[in-house]
């Protein structure tokens, strides 16, 4: 099956309908730093992003040590944001670190596995 232009773009707005906040997207640049090395500097790439916040709960068997419970934070975003691993997303007052991006081009939003810093 195949989706027209038409009925992704129906889709991905419809997703965005379900964003209920904002968030900012940090991004860094490297500031020399006088002695041959470079200091990351954070500045806002994007603000006031629509997005929500999910925790994820699972279990994985894992050959040694049994069942392992996991919980995994991710940030819902429109499929058009410009977010990479290794950016950061300011949420409620709180910092998250973007270790991983999901992205396809059938994808109707981005999805952002995060860290709290």
């Amino acid at each position: 099956m195949t989706l027209s232009s038409k009925d992704l773009s129906y889709i991905r707005e419809s997703i965005e309908l379900l964003l209920p906040d904002t968030c900012n997207i940090m991004s860094s640049s490297g500031t020399a730093d006088g002695m041959g090395g470079y200091t990351d500097s954070w500045g806002t790439a994007y603000a006031s992003v629509a997005c929500r916040l999910d925790t994820l709960n699972g279990n994985y068997r894992d050959a040694n040590s049994g069942i392992i419970t996991y919980q995994k934070l991710v940030f819902t975003l429109p499929q058009s944001t410009a977010i990479v691993s290794g950016h950061r997303i300011i949420y409620s007052g709180n910092t998250y670190n973007v270790s991983s991006v999901k992205v396809g081009s059938w994808l109707g939003c981005k999805r952002a596995e995060v860290e709290l810093i």
